[in-house]
């Protein structure tokens, strides 16, 4: 958020990013996070299929939450549902996970404001507004 501010001043997610701190920890209370090593940047344009199977490339891996994997995928088109299914029936959803998700996402959405321009300011703040409720 600090790149963004110096880069648009933008006092609306300033204000938003402020109070959506406070709410931060309440999304992740009681849960048990088991770090995992994560692809990173799992989207569609990351993965192809070739004569023996799945191919995934252009990781940006670490050892993470489960959970944030799914992040950027669910914004840029996603997986089918049989794919969420085989997710979820080996990872299955923790209670709170949607929220999570959108906390995740938002990761990308700053990322990509900061990086892209202000084309994800609107997806950045709708995340943040959503959260806050």
């Amino acid at each position: 958020m600090d790149m963004v501010e110096k880069a648009s001043g933008d006092r609306e997610a300033l204000e938003l990013w402020s109070a959506l701190q406070l709410k931060i920890p309440d999304l992740f209370r009681d849960l048990d996070i088991v770090p995992a090593l994560l692809h990173g940047d799992l989207w569609s344009g990351n993965v192809a299929e070739d004569a023996s199977g799945p191919v995934i490339f252009d990781p940006a891996s670490f050892y993470g939450h489960s959970e944030y994997e799914l992040a950027i995928a669910g914004m840029f088109g996603g997986f089918s549902g049989s794919f969420y299914a085989a997710y979820h029936s080996r990872v299955p959803r923790a209670p709170g996970f949607e929220k999570r998700l959108q906390l995740y996402q938002l990761f990308h959405y700053l990322n990509h404001w900061n990086h892209f321009g202000s084309g994800y300011r609107g997806s950045s703040l709708s995340i943040m507004k959503k959260l806050c409720r």
